[in-house]
């Protein structure tokens, strides 16, 4: 994964830099940019979700837009790690993709403000140029993941002859994104949750009655 290169600001806050308030606070505004965007979210509703005041805001970063990229790196880490850790015990690519797909349904159940952050990503680079020219070096979990499991698949000869593996890198990616849109409309983790495992049981032929 590509790492931010947020400047962190100079000084220190009165009470020292907290690991835990920093936790907090990007808990936060991570629910906050969630739920209202980047635009209409503002220092004071972080606040009230943190249990800070808003000028404590500024000793840890000292932008909005520097928060914003903060969130979006700890949620990518949180969405690796998670991902990582789901597929490392599984050797075939749809063992793989199977167990990345549970770990999304697990966050999504534990946090569904990962998933409705992660869907606004994309509308707010468009929408703002700081956030467009900040975000450009940084590689979605999702479609890491997806690359990686495509390649280790073609490195192990798991394919079928003909299969182009870039195309079904995309198709992956898709479905991905189409079931976090999906969830992130619906507001429902367990709808989700039914839609992945309907999925699975596709993948494994046993949709439709012989």
């Amino acid at each position: 994964m590509t790492r931010s290169t947020v400047q962190r600001p100079l000084g220190r806050p009165k009470d020292g830099v907290s690991a835990e308030t920093r936790a907090r606070l990007l808990t936060g505004a991570r629910e906050a940019f969630a739920k209202d965007g980047f635009d209409r979210t503002t220092n004071r509703s972080i606040a009230e979700r943190t249990g800070i005041t808003t000028g404590a805001i500024y000793h840890y970063y000292s932008s909005k837009a520097e928060l914003y990229i903060a969130v979006y790196d700890e949620v990518q880490q949180r969405v690796f790690r998670a991902f990582d850790e789901a597929i490392a015990p599984h050797a075939t690519l749809i063992a793989r993709f199977t167990a990345a797909l549970d770990a999304a349904v697990a966050l999504n159940r534990e946090d569904p403000s990962f998933t409705a952050f992660v869907m606004g990503v994309g509308g707010e680079a468009r929408r703002n140029h700081e956030l467009r020219a900040l975000l450009a070096p940084m590689r979605t979990a999702n479609g890491a993941v997806m690359h990686r499991l495509v390649r280790e698949a073609v490195d192990r000869g798991e394919l079928a002859p003909g299969v182009d593996a870039r195309a079904l890198e995309d198709l992956l990616n898709a479905v991905f994104a189409g079931l976090a849109r999906f969830s992130n409309h619906t507001r429902d983790a367990e709808r989700h949750a039914r839609a992945v495992a309907v999925l699975k049981r596709f993948m494994a032929g046993e949709v439709i009655a012989r």
